[in-house]
């Protein structure tokens, strides 16, 4: 018989297990996405784009492995993958959008810890399911600031919100998951397992103009305040 200790014990044992399996399985969505984007540009005879993209992705696939089997990385690090990721989709794009990171003065990214690749489903689907069915002028802005003893990172897109995005994506042929989101969502919730807290937090709202009309999507997800210097 399993003592409850033994019982616990076992069962964050089985949730760090999940884990891993989560993030590897973020890798391969992630990996067909780009070459589709690859593929699309070959065939619009943008040969020369599809070269730099090749080299951008190579990097950021290779960081994403590199990164795969870390439990923490460094904000800046992640700072430094999300740029990259950016780089990408704009050049993917061309001109549909622009987008800022932000980061309270008050923060040292170098300092701060965070899961790897915990934003990129985000922005990533801010991109997809918003921004893309903009035909100009879309803003991304991902935002980081503390909040008490919690790392707050917002996501905000003034894309077409979630609701008309569904619609259209009904609509077409090609349907973009939201594969990779629903994966980071299982992956908080096994973070707040293992280390027997709710700290690890996603909350998505839709924005609405004056006219009541949908005017985009923000989603703000909270860590964990975690230092390198507290390990």
């Amino acid at each position: 018989m399993i003592s409850s200790r033994g019982k616990s014990n076992f069962e964050v044992e089985l949730a760090k297990a999940q884990l891993e399996a989560l993030k590897v399985r973020m890798n391969p969505h992630f990996i067909a996405n780009t070459l589709t984007s690859i593929r699309s540009m070959l065939f619009q005879d943008r040969k020369d784009d599809a070269i730099d993209y090749l080299t951008l992705f190579a990097k950021l696939i290779r960081t994403t492995l590199e990164n795969a089997s870390k439990d923490y990385i460094t904000l800046a690090a992640e700072l430094h993958y999300i740029r990259n990721y950016l780089d990408i989709e704009e050049l993917r794009f061309k001109g549909k959008f622009i987008a800022r990171i932000i980061f309270s003065e008050s923060l040292a990214p170098v300092d701060l810890l965070v899961p790897p690749s915990i934003f990129q489903p985000f922005i990533e689907n801010a991109i997809n399911h918003g921004l893309m069915h903009r035909h100009h002028g879309g803003e991304l802005v991902i935002k980081f600031e503390p909040e008490d003893a919690l790392l707050k990172c917002i996501i905000e897109d003034n894309g077409v919100g979630r609701q008309k995005a569904k619609e259209i994506e009904n609509r077409s042929l090609t349907t973009h998951t939201s594969v990779s989101e629903h994966i980071t969502h299982e992956r908080i919730n096994l973070l707040n397992k293992i280390h027997a807290t709710n700290k690890y937090s996603i909350e998505t709202t839709d924005l609405y103009d004056n006219y009541s009309i949908p005017s985009g999507t923000r989603v703000e997800i909270r860590l964990p305040l975690q230092s390198i210097y507290t390990l």
